[in-house]
């Protein structure tokens, strides 16, 4: 391993170290004091959703209330900007 991939591989690991402890901090401050335990755990995922796929909050915002999704949404102003130049 040359010096300079050693370091962008340091990096990487503090970067997901940062992650991990920056998440546990919300929990912490949200009252999840059961992420303590195994913070890196959540490195990858969100530590407020339960995973049960008929939990409201966890759930997909389109099935539970029929909204669109960021990139739909932004596809729509993107078209409607578009529209709204060639005028």
């Amino acid at each position: 391993m040359s010096t300079d991939e050693k370091v962008k591989h340091s990096e990487r690991i503090q970067q997901k170290s940062k992650k991990v402890v920056r998440k546990v901090k919300i929990a912490k401050a949200y009252g999840y004091d059961n992420v303590v335990d195994n913070p890196h755990k959540y490195a990858k995922r969100s530590m407020f959703g339960c995973g049960n796929k008929n939990c409201i909050a966890c759930m997909n915002p389109r099935k539970a209330w029929g909204e669109k999704t960021m990139q739909e949404q932004k596809f729509e102003q993107r078209e409607y900007m578009k529209c709204t130049k060639e005028k």
